[in-house]
């Protein structure tokens, strides 16, 4: 007996069956164990996956999806993903296909939109997934069930003495130490001390030091913290709608690793790390000289020159 019910759309053909999975050249519909429910994946989100026999992750554009049952071959999941049959999609086809698997549908002029939650997660993971927004560029980094989510832009944390969430972005971040169930962080708005399962110190400097959270708009770094009910009514994704014939550009392979995001807390890398703001000497628009006086801010970490208006972006020096 299938635990799946499959019913194809337009141009999509089965390449692998099972009764509990059935992959195609467009998606994977796996039924899911872990959540009881049967989920469906399009194949054209999938940026790297790790397969074992009874568990999958799979790391897609905006988030995590982890699946436990009988998974797909290896080999068979590479047939799929290798046909790339997806790319010849246009903003519609690949938008059907999100909507038929009840996925967010993501285009990379999006300035945010919802984090992906089909499949397993527990409801600390899950919470954080349909209450806050996903914002264009964001990647889980590393995570441990019920205790932190890192991306390359924010910390989300449980402090396991108090029971309360924090959540933490990295932009605000001036120094912080992570050492075995305890984490310190100094950051703009105060000091905070968490314990439990927390990040490892050395992927905290990795994330904060790749700074990934400046190719966004400084007016945007505030949704980090915002639910994503209070940005819809003000930045409506109406107004980013793409054209149905609009051609997409995949900028990305799926890409299968050995590595686990899922991650337990350890002491490797322990040390505090403290940094300074730096601005530069003269602009470099202008040539104008520039002193912590004279500039103007407007934003974080980004400021303008007092003569051009040119703005410029802090840099940070570890001390």
């Amino acid at each position: 007996m299938s635990y799946i019910t499959y019913i194809p759309i337009e141009n999509e053909r089965v390449l692998a069956q099972h009764q509990e999975y059935t992959l195609t050249n467009y998606r994977l519909i796996q039924f899911d164990r872990g959540s009881r429910t049967s989920v469906s994946l399009p194949l054209h989100i999938i940026k790297e996956y790790k397969l074992t026999p009874n568990s999958a992750m799979f790391k897609v554009t905006n988030g995590i999806v982890n699946l436990v049952g009988a998974l797909p071959k290896r080999e068979e999941m590479r047939a799929a993903l290798g046909l790339r049959e997806f790319e010849r999609l246009n903003m519609g086809g690949q938008r059907k296909i999100c909507e038929v698997s009840g996925v967010p549908c993501i285009h990379p002029d999006h300035p945010y939109n919802r984090w992906i939650s089909v499949g397993f997660h527990r409801p600390f993971s899950r919470h954080f997934y349909q209450t806050f927004a996903w914002l264009k560029g964001e990647e889980v980094f590393t995570y441990y069930p019920e205790s932190f989510i890192l991306t390359n832009y924010r910390l989300y944390q449980m402090d396991a003495k108090t029971k309360k969430l924090f959540i933490f972005p990295l932009h605000m971040i001036e120094t912080f130490e992570s050492r075995g169930d305890k984490i310190k962080i100094k950051a703009t708005s105060g000091k905070f001390e968490m314990r439990g399962r927390v990040p490892r110190q050395d992927h905290m400097i990795t994330v904060w030091q790749t700074r990934a959270w400046s190719n966004n708009p400084p007016e945007h770094l505030d949704w980090l913290i915002r639910p994503f009910s209070y940005i819809v009514p003000h930045h409506p994704l109406s107004q980013y709608e793409i054209s149905d014939s609009a051609r997409v550009e995949t900028t990305f392979r799926a890409t299968e690793t050995t590595q686990d995001v899922e991650a337990s807390a350890s002491a490797a890398g322990a040390s505090t790390v403290f940094v300074k703001p730096v601005i530069k000497d003269k602009c470099t628009h202008c040539g104008a000289p520039m002193s912590w006086e004279q500039i103007d801010w407007t934003g974080p970490d980004q400021y303008a020159c007092p003569a051009c208006a040119s703005t410029h972006r802090v840099d940070y020096i570890r001390m």
